[in-house]
């Protein structure tokens, strides 16, 4: 290479170019594919031309790859306008399952802060994801997920979507697939250029701004060149009230329908299940259901058995015997008034429709899309040492921030005693009349405005360094790199809940004249910590023995000197909440409890009035912000040799290419715990705190990996061979978990004409697992009650096995619903002793890209098709509890390791308290389908060609298989049946089980579509996506297999849901924008997102749309 002065005019950065030398922040080198030469005198590929990518051998832009690549430029995400362009990058068909950072609390994932890729719907684990053809360093602790809203927008290039197998050219892990993005350098700029945009719902919501500035250039006559960007974004949330879809008479998932709901709904009689609106959780309420005298389960439990009493056309509220007290109540929120508890229509037995219950998932104050900020600062530079030597480097420096609103986990079945002072005068009067001397209480939080939600700060930092050599007088050149990345995340859980600040808070005493005056022969101030908090006249006072006064409200405990008792038996989380007590203040409490985060006489405790508001005091004592951090670490060396053999020799067909190197990897991941969470007893309300702390002796995960690739052109020019060529890459992995691993693929391309190309790949993937999933160590997972195989309504729908082994756990007829809480915890987590994922990826596809046809009419259009079939064996993946469940008791025998891993408890009646799980190898994953894109350019047939150009653009994907066979389990449970026909009926049953697609989610058509029209200056867009209607149930849900005459009979199941909301029908999206180029260096632009204010499907909220409706954006751009 010589040094050159480029033709187009440069920016003088030499000051620059210097600051950043000396802090080492540059760009990245030039792209991986690019590692050798362009070929001499090439052309800019026209509208209609192949962008070939996905290889690390460089070939000419106008020739075919043998594997489908997909490229969305820079341009295409400002015309669509989202300032996270993983919103766009979603609706792309193979990548319709990713999670941009504002959708995880709308598909109902926890809060991440971080956007992820999804290729083929098999998880972001499986996705390779790049930054110049070099690894990311991951967002999510334990995993390999990268948080692509790291990566600057202004720099971007253009993402390549790499969707066959890339394992053997890439990296080991891409088992799905691989996403490329690839980023400007100086070379790309030519100054300064910025962006400023801002946009609003039409509901006045949901608003963002964003901008970005990003220059750079070249120096000492084009040796050199430096860039750098800085980038600004934020968006405002919107909560679940904000939508009526979402919350109060929104629909939400359905649950068991009845008559009366069916005629209110206006569904067909005979329905069984309903998207109901409304939906609430009817055995706890953020006023609290309130039992005098406790909750009576000799007579009746929640559910349908409390709702009966309460559906319309019955006579009265059920009453304690011998009274007029209602057996549950309320304090009515707008009388301040108790009032007899309404649980709503029943739906189920822990579901409802309306009444006093709490919202089920749907709260009007939980967040939607979260609140967020994003500061992106990237910069660059390389520069030639010689003739043949360049360097470079690149850094960046990303952080995010993103809070949200989340509910507080109910607390069932608690004790308050009848002494307690902030029991209102009616209360009190109604313990009386019963004889009683406490009142049960059921208990959820939301309404008493905790403040409880999370905020997640998350900090990347990326440095990356090199050379490349270029042989003289030929096209190779050899490319070594280091890059470093760092994630730290801080998570903040605010106003968790302490359990056993909570329990003791709540149980609250008046201070008597004995108290205070020291007379009391347990309490007084001198013995205590000479001050204690209290309530006076509502108002939180701290009180000596100087200023007490009776009446004083204080914690109970700190009047006896003894713990209050941990009451509630199904607190989420489960016991133990306390740890043991031995002997407190010379009272002996062994097989008691005892409070752990404080200690008691110390003052700290401050009485909380559970039946009013959460504030002062009381909240921050029993409600405590819970941090957490994890720290992720990634390092790579890889170093590449590649080009041709034209200087050597050529084959008919053209040089040979060629690329061969080696890569070493490093991964580590650490996470830290609060100091809450360190000490004795499980004390915090449902935290789970997976820790990834230094395995194997500190070292974590590392990978030496050899690999090669080589592109062989057999013919071409030649008559019926316009181009024959032949591609292999394989690559060899030594892991210090699973020791060694081949990967390896193999491709083709033949094109009889200039126009017409055949192409295909075989391609074998090996994924080893990741710290999280080799290491991660037990963390709560829960199981529904209803789903309890041995449970009345479930012990005919296994094996034959299943009624007979029940029996040894459960009497006949067994109802685990009867008791209050609606589901049990148990624990999962990794697994050391896991194997390796193994994918094989088939393509094979063609391109028509007519030249000279028709007059030249046809010049412009392009018809791409792929069929792929990805298969995954050996997926891992964690057993649900109720899998565990079923297992134990469809074998022949309840002697096995699944029966083991299940406690149940015979004082509930044999009902299941308990389980543990953990990561295997359990599952194969199957994906098939049909990729295809079509694009016409062509003058406007209007107005003498003085119009402008319209662009005409299809690409979608017909899905023809989805499915996530059974896990081994399941297999021996069917090959043990020992009943033909029973089996028969297994097998089909599984096959429904496994079958994803046509279910929301899975359509089988996804298609987009654009038009654009580019006239003068102006740019006018119109995009449509559509996927067909799909099933809002399982198949398996949709479909009764069931025993007629001996013979296994499938058929649909009518009774599911009504037809009217049995499918979702077909949805449609609709966006516009416009830009204007006011002069050659600005340009304006703008746009409406789903024109047509399409809302979510019933009883979802990120398909077909998310929940921000229609939304408008402005903006502007320009250089300088």
């Amino acid at each position: 290479m010589r040094y050159s002065t480029h033709t187009r005019q440069t920016c003088s950065l030499s000051a620059l170019a210097a600051a950043m030398l000396v802090s080492t922040l540059a760009p990245s080198a030039a792209q991986a594919q690019d590692s050798i030469a362009d070929e001499a005198d090439s052309t800019q590929p026209d509208e209609a031309q192949i962008v070939v990518t996905g290889s690390r051998i460089a070939v000419d832009a106008a020739t075919a790859s043998a594997g489908p690549v997909q490229v969305i430029t820079a341009e295409q995400f400002k015309q669509a306008g989202e300032i996270d362009i993983t919103q766009t990058l979603r609706e792309i068909p193979a990548l319709q399952g990713s999670d941009p950072a504002n959708l995880d609390s709308a598909q109902g994932f926890a809060l991440s802060g971080a956007s992820t890729l999804d290729l083929r719907s098999l998880g972001t684990n499986r996705t390779l994801v790049l930054q110049d053809g070099r690894r990311h360093v991951p967002g999510i602790g334990g995993t390999a997920t990268v948080d692509v809203g790291s990566i600057p927008q202004s720099l971007i290039k253009e993402v390549q979507v790499l969707t066959g197998g890339a394992s053997g050219v890439y990296g080991a892990d891409a088992v799905s697939g691989v996403v490329n993005y690839i980023t400007r350098t100086g070379r790309d700029f030519d100054g300064l250029e910025y962006r400023l945009q801002t946009g609003i719902s039409d509901k006045g919501d949901s608003e963002e701004i964003f901008g970005s500035v990003a220059g750079g250039g070249t120096f000492e006559d084009g040796r050199g060149s430096a860039v750098f960007a800085v980038e600004y974004s934020h968006n405002t949330s919107i909560l679940a009230g904000d939508r009526d879809f979402a919350a109060g008479p929104g629909y939400s998932i359905f649950g068991q329908s009845n008559d009366f709901l069916n005629e209110q709904l206006g569904l067909a009689p005979g329905t069984e299940n309903a998207f109901i609106p409304d939906r609430r959780l009817p055995v706890s309420s953020s006023q609290g259901i309130i039992a005098v005298g406790g909750f009576p389960f000799d007579r009746l439990a929640f559910g349908p058995r409390v709702a009966t009493n309460f559906l319309p056309g019955t006579s009265t509220v059920p009453t304690l015997g011998g009274t007029t007290i209602p057996i549950l109540q309320i304090i009515d929120p707008q009388t301040g008034q108790l009032r007899a508890y309404n649980p709503g229509i029943s739906t189920g037995a822990f579901n409802a429709s309306g009444g006093d219950g709490i919202f089920s998932g749907n709260a009007p104050g939980l967040t939607l899309i979260p609140e967020s900020t994003r500061v992106v600062a990237s910069a660059g530079l390389d520069y030639e040492l010689t003739n043949t030597i360049t360097v470079f480097a690149d850094a960046k420096f990303a952080y995010v921030e993103t809070s949200d609103i989340s509910g507080v986990p109910f607390a069932d079945d608690l004790f308050l005693s009848g002494d307690n002072p902030f029991l209102p005068t009616a209360l009190q009067a109604q313990l009386a009349e019963a004889g009683a001397s406490f009142v049960g209480v059921a208990l959820d939080n939301v309404a008493s405005d905790t403040g409880r939600g999370t905020d997640i700060e998350r900090s990347t930092f990326r440095a990356s360094g090199g050379l490349r050599w270029e042989a003289p007088n030929s096209n190779v050149n050899f490319e070594a790199t280091y890059t470093w990345g760092r994630t730290q995340v801080n998570d903040t859980g605010r106003r968790q809940r302490l359990n056993d600040r909570y329990f003791t808070a709540f149980d609250a005493v008046a201070l008597s004249q004995d108290n205070i005056d020291g007379t009391d022969p347990v309490f007084n101030f001198e013995n205590g910590s000479g001050t204690l908090k209290a309530v006076r006249n509502g108002a939180d006072v701290e009180i000596t023995a100087g200023n007490a006064q009776v009446g004083d409200i204080v914690c109970r405990a700190e009047v006896t000197g003894l713990p209050s008792p941990s009451n509630a038996p199904f607190l989420v989380g489960g016991p133990p909440i306390f740890a043991d007590g031995t002997v407190i203040n010379g009272t002996d409490v062994s097989g008691q409890t005892r409070p752990v985060t404080f200690q008691i006489g110390d003052g700290s405790c401050a009485p909380l009035n559970l039946l009013g508001q959460f504030q002062g005091a009381a909240l921050d004592f029993a409600f405590v912000d819970i941090n957490q951090s994890t720290t992720i670490e990634q390092q790579q060396f890889l170093a590449v040799l590649a080009g041709d053999t034209s200087h050597l020799f050529e084959l008919p067909g053209g040089p040979i290419g060629f690329a061969a190197g080696f890569e070493w990897r490093r991964d580590e991941s650490q996470f830290l715990r609060d100091s809450f969470e360190s000490i004795e007893g499980r004390v915090i309300e449902n935290v789970a705190a997976p820790l990834f702390n230094s395995p194997l002796n500190g070292e974590g995960i590392s990978v030496y990996e050899l690999f090669g690739e080589i592109r062989v052109p057999i013919l071409s020019d030649m008559p019926f061979v316009e181009n024959l060529e032949f591609t292999a890459a394989g690559r060899y992995s030594d892991y210090n978990t699973i020791g060694s691993t081949e990967t390896y693929s193999f491709g083709g391309q033949y094109s009889p004409v200039d126009w017409l190309t055949f192409r295909g790949t075989y391609s074998r993937a090996i994924r080893a697992p990741n710290i999280g999933e080799l290491f991660a160590p037990q963390s709560i997972a829960t199981i529904g009650v209803d789903a309890d195989p041995c449970d009345d309504g479930n012990i005919n729908n296994g094996t034959s096995n299943r009624p007979t082994n029940c029996l040894q756990f459960v009497d006949p007829g067994f109802d685990s619903a009867q008791f209050l809480t609606a589901f049990s915890t148990g624990t999962t987590g990794g697994n050391p002793l896991l194997n390796p994922e193994t994918s094989d990826s088939f393509t094979l596809g063609g391109i028509f890209q007519p030249r000279g046809i028709l007059g030249g009419a046809l010049d412009n259009f392009v018809f791409i098709v792929d069929y792929y079939d990805i298969e995954i064996e050996q997926a891992v993946g964690s057993l649900t509890g109720a899998a565990i469940a079923q297992a134990c008791v469809d074998l022949p025998s309840t002697d096995n390791q699944f029966c083991d891993a299940i406690e149940r408890d015979p004082n509930r009646g044999g009902a299941i308290v308990g389980f543990t799980s953990g990561n295997i190898n359990l599952q194969v994953l199957r994906a098939r389908g049909i990729d295809f894109e079509t694009r016409y350019s062509f003058d406007a047939p209007f107005g003498n060609g003085d119009w402008g150009t319209f662009t005409l653009r299809a690409a979608g994907t017909h899905f023809l298989e989805r499915f996530t066979e059974g896990d081994p389990v399941i297999q021996q449970t069917i090959a043990d049946e020992p009943d033909p026909v029973q089996q028969q009926l297994l097998i089909a049953d599984q096959a429904l089980n496994s079958d994803l697609l046509g279910v929301v989610g899975v359509p089988d058509w996804i298609v987009n579509f654009s038009i654009n029209w580019d006239f003068d200056r102006w740019n006018i867009g119109w995009r449509t996506r559509y996927e067909n209607s799909t099933l809002q149930v399982s198949n398996s849900d949709a479909n009764d297999v069931e025993i007629v005459n001996d013979q296994v009979v499938v058929s649909p199941n009518v009774g599911i849901l009504d037809q009217r909301q049995l499918f979702t029908g077909d949805g449609f999206e609709h966006d516009i924008s416009l830009s204007y180029r006011a002069t050659d260096k600005v340009q304006i632009f703008g746009g409406i997102n789903n024109l047509t204010d399409t809302e979510p499907f019933l009883g979802r909220l990120a398909r077909p749309v998310g929940p921000r409706g229609r939304f408008f954006f402005l903006g502007l751009s320009g250089s300088f």
